[in-house]
């Protein structure tokens, strides 16, 4: 009876211990408690230039970007062709200018006409002022003919001003419309890579309609942090930074500078970060997350952020629940720093804290908790 006696007892032990409720515990370690500002980032390029038409009319895209949108991400250099734009009118209007210069530039290697009676009035006054003084000549005579020949070299003289006028004002009519052709060519005002394409070949556009964006390859980092957590961000201060193209690799950064004002729709604030060591391809659009480091603290006391309800904890002594009103220091989404209320070593329950009671006795089940350095 009595054996029958110590193993019911001992079926009710394990039993109990059984339908124990069962609590998640970490321990409490000591470690560097970091306080950080969360956010997330986007590689931006460094300058962005938008291209429009310089007139109406049909574009025609150049063989290297006739793809299109397909074109996107193609480099560029400065100068180069990106598309033209037909003008018919213009083009119709050069050629004819064009004939007409050429027509009077023959015209202008003939003689003038005043320059033939000029040449035979000279030679008559010539021939008259070597008589002249011999009297044979009547005095009045050779005033006539000095005469002619001023009047006929003025004649001349106007004639060839006329001439060079005419040859310079076609000179400025084909000038004019060669430069209104050249406009019609849309060519790339820098190197850099072709971040955007907002037409199609043979597309009729107004002009000053937005055709290309040429972006510079140099790229910056443009993080961006919430309100609430925007006035604890300096210039100067550390950051990690964590590209989803690279997700194994954490890039040491540093703020550069903080923009003043919101972001209108999302009202977020706008963190320039400036990478310490970039890796070679990084390429605009690329995203990622950052902590921005903002204080740290050596050998602390640290414990799991989801422990925490508030400033209240629970803690297993003992395999007894106790609650504990904790002080916290630095705190960010993993970890938080106890200034008061815990020791190392305690045990802290970290999961399901609302379907516990205090005094209640718990089996307890250990979870890894190892802040990274």
């Amino acid at each position: 009876m009595w054996v029958a006696v110590v193993l019911l007892i001992l079926i009710c032990g394990v039993g109990y211990y059984f339908f124990m409720p069962v609590a998640e515990v970490a321990v409490v370690k000591r470690g560097t408690a970091i306080s950080a500002v969360y956010g997330t980032v986007r590689l931006e390029p460094a300058f962005a230039v938008h291209v429009r038409a310089p007139n109406a009319g049909f574009i025609q895209l150049a063989e290297e970007f006739s793809a299109g949108r397909g074109a996107i991400g193609k480099s560029v250099t400065k100068g180069q062709l990106l598309a033209t734009i037909a003008d018919e009118a213009t083009a119709r209007q050069l050629r004819q200018a064009r004939a007409d210069l050429q027509a009077a530039t023959e015209r202008a290697k003939l003689p003038l006409p005043s320059e033939e009676p000029l040449k035979a009035a000279e030679d008559n006054l010539g021939r008259l002022e070597q008589v002249v003084s011999t009297g044979n000549v009547p005095a009045v005579d050779y005033a006539k003919a000095k005469s002619e020949v001023n009047r006929l070299r003025g004649l001349r003289d106007n004639e060839r001003i006329e001439r060079d006028r005419n040859l310079q004002a076609l000179d400025e009519a084909q000038k004019k419309l060669e430069s209104q052709m050249k406009n019609s060519e849309i060519r790339s005002p820098m190197d850099g890579l072709l971040s955007a394409v907002s037409t199609i070949d043979n597309e009729l556009v107004n002009e000053g309609t937005q055709l290309f964006t040429v972006s510079s390859q140099k790229t910056y980092v443009r993080g961006e942090v919430n309100e609430e957590d925007v006035g604890q961000v300096k210039p100067g201060m550390k950051a990690k930074v964590q590209l989803y193209a690279y997700r194994n690799n954490i890039f040491p950064a540093k703020v550069s500078s903080v923009q003043p004002a919101a972001d209108p729709d999302t009202q977020r604030y706008t963190v320039i970060l400036e990478m310490e060591k970039p890796p070679d391809n990084l390429m605009a659009g690329m995203t990622g997350e950052m902590n921005i480091i903002t204080g740290t603290h050596e050998n602390a006391l640290l414990l799991p952020t989801r422990a925490l309800i508030v400033d209240q904890a629970w803690l297993v002594k003992r395999g007894i629940v106790q609650k504990k009103t904790i002080k916290v220091g630095f705190r960010t989404l993993d970890f938080s720093e106890a200034l008061s209320g815990v020791s190392a070593g305690d045990h802290v329950v970290v999961s399901d804290q609302d379907r516990l009671r205090t005094g209640e006795p718990v089996r307890q089940r250990r979870v890894d908790f190892s802040p990274k350095p």
